[in-house]
């Protein structure tokens, strides 16, 4: 760290300055673009510093290891954060699911993209876990959400909602590493919703 990222560190610290939030959006859009651009294992901290143009002391005080702000910054362009806002409730349950998976798949952020394929093939055990448990309890939110009006009308347990929401994610991982071609096909995404889901809310299975 040099002289004078230390200076920083130690004089916002002995100040006890509140951090800039922000920084923290600058920082991690930075993080995006870098990830896209070189891939995780040629990601560094000083090249985030570098480009956000802020300290390392700056990033260390908010993220306390690489694989932390990663996580965060894909969490931040996370389509699934911003699909809440866009589907429309007006709709039936199908349609619902549909819209959702919709988002998730077929989302043209090209840099959202090209990051989530730097990690994905970063082969990195302790970073794939933490991308799992954020994407997987971020859209599990969104698919109880969805599916709390329907519960009574369909008796639908935890078990069920757990299952249903175990789809999404697992089949985004999959699409990410294998199939990137089939995430622009609506019939595709409506097969799913069809074969797999509703059957599980409809009790055929």
């Amino acid at each position: 760290m040099s002289h004078d990222n230390k200076k920083e560190f130690t004089a916002e610290e002995k100040r006890g300055r509140p951090l800039d939030l922000s920084r923290n959006k600058v920082i991690l859009e930075t993080t995006l673009e870098l990830l896209a651009e070189k891939g995780y294992d040629s990601l560094t901290i000083e090249a985030v510093a570098i480009q956000a143009k802020v300290g390392k002391g700056t990033i260390y005080r908010r993220w306390s290891s690489k694989m932390e702000l990663v996580i965060e910054a894909a969490m931040l362009a996370n389509p699934i954060e911003i699909s809440i806002n866009k589907l429309n409730r007006d709709q039936n349950l199908r349609g619902q699911l549909i819209d959702l998976l919709s988002l998730l798949f077929m989302q043209d952020n090209k840099k959202y993209q090209k990051a989530m394929n730097a990690i994905c093939n970063a082969l990195n055990e302790q970073l794939d876990q933490g991308m799992r448990d954020a994407f997987y309890w971020s859209y599990r939110n969104v698919i109880t959400s969805i599916l709390q009006p329907y519960v009574k009308e369909y008796q639908l347990t935890d078990d069920d909602i757990e299952l249903i929401a175990d789809i999404g994610p697992a089949l985004v991982m999959y699409n990410n590493i294998y199939v990137r071609n089939q995430s622009n096909n609506v019939q595709y995404i409506e097969r799913i919703v069809d074969k797999l889901m509703m059957p599980i809310v409809l009790k055929q299975v």
